[in-house]
């Protein structure tokens, strides 16, 4: 078992050790690989399996502990503790707090970014422009929000908005922003739920009606109104983790 365990860790290089190794602890511990009551690899074998000293192994596991993940018993080792503890908090809710931040400026982000593409793709986009978004949609009807195919037609359809305004830089803008989803719709699908597709779906809809109406200003304004719904659910689904 121990011999297995050591193959989830993979060699750590970059300035930042101590975050790194608390990191990837993290991934590994939210993705069950290793489970509650389960002991890690000493600390010498994390320091070889990993390439970093003893004391960024250290570092890493005092903040896992402080986060409630990990419990140090002395003589016996470092265990992974139960998310059912109430004294301490859950490996979801520090996964949670963990990519929050991340998201929340991806939020702040898109406010900016999308904004100006759904105001713009209403004036410029074509019939051609206006059928993509609107077949997106459409797939969009057929799958529900923990679908991975609805990410990829979610994220599809913000790109056909940004290629719809003809402009080449805010496409590429959006371009770059790809990595960003993908962080985004990892917190999603630990806090979305199905019934939510309603709202979700409606406000797409919205968006692509105001852009195919060419009003400028409401295309603008229902792109805000969806991404305050997101960050709503988002904060709704943290304090619901922290209880």
């Amino acid at each position: 078992m121990e011999a297995n365990k050591k193959e989830l860790f993979t060699s750590i290089k970059t300035s930042s050790k101590r975050d790194k190794v608390y990191e990837q602890l993290v991934a590994i511990i939210n993705s069950g690989q290793i489970m509650p009551g389960e002991r890690l690899p000493s600390e010498r074998d994390l320091s070889s399996m990993l390439g970093v000293s003893r004391p960024s192994i250290r570092e890493a596991m005092y903040k896992a502990e402080a986060m409630g993940l990990v419990e140090v018993r002395h003589g016996e080792g470092i265990f992974v503790v139960s998310s059912l503890r109430e004294t301490i908090k859950s490996p979801m809710r520090v996964l949670l707090e963990e990519e929050a931040e991340k998201i929340f400026d991806f939020l702040e982000i898109r406010r900016l970014v999308e904004v100006w593409c759904a105001g713009r793709a209403a004036i410029k986009a074509t019939a051609e422009d206006l059928e993509k978004i609107k077949e997106i949609l459409e797939r969009m009807e057929q799958v529900v929000p923990t679908d991975s195919k609805w990410e990829k037609e979610d994220t599809g359809f913000h790109l056909a908005i940004a290629a719809a305004t003809k402009n080449v830089l805010a496409l590429h803008m959006m371009q770059a922003l790809k990595d960003s989803f993908e962080n985004y719709f990892r917190l999603r699908r630990i806090t979305t739920r199905d019934d939510r597709k309603g709202p979700l779906l409606q406000q797409h809809t919205e968006i692509y009606q105001a852009i195919s109406q060419r009003n400028s200003d409401l295309a603008q304004e229902k792109v805000l109104d969806h991404l305050d719904f997101i960050e709503k659910l988002i904060v709704e689904d943290m304090k619901k983790a922290a209880k």
